[in-house]
């Protein structure tokens, strides 16, 4: 069962320094032996939206969206609103491609099995986050 990790960008989004975003999402998946590929993909706003309000009933956009494929030889995909980051990145008191850094890990816990909806959970989930983006 083969692993890996590819970057997509949807109607004319542009992503920084592709290669390090790339190497640090190979990172967590190897860190989280994580089995099969996943699909990150950076879409406008408007997919995201779409993507939230059909599969989450909640129609306004959300930074990142995973969803868990667990299929033999596909992980899931991770989908990042460009846009939001680029609106959000000053409130988390980061620059672009950090903010980018960071959805690329929260997205792919979520693909590996972590959540934060309990409190509990989101302590051990933000550690992960932490030790990824620092390394």
């Amino acid at each position: 069962m083969a692993s890996g990790v590819s970057l997509h960008c949807e109607e004319g989004e542009k992503i920084p320094r592709r290669d390090e975003l790339l190497k640090l999402a190979k990172r967590v998946i190897k860190g989280e032996k994580l089995k099969g590929k996943v699909n990150v993909i950076f879409c406008p706003d408007n997919k995201v939206r779409t993507l939230n309000r059909e599969y989450r009933g909640l129609d306004k956009v959300t930074d990142v969206l995973s969803f868990d494929w667990d299929e033999p030889d596909f992980a899931g995909e991770v989908f990042i609103a460009n846009p939001q980051a680029k609106r959000q990145c000053k409130r988390f008191n980061n620059n672009y491609f950090n903010e980018l850094r960071r959805l690329i890990v929260h997205g792919l816990l979520h693909i590996c099995g972590y959540d934060h909806m309990k409190i509990k959970d989101r302590l051990i989930m933000r550690k992960k986050e932490e030790l990824y983006l620092i390394s």
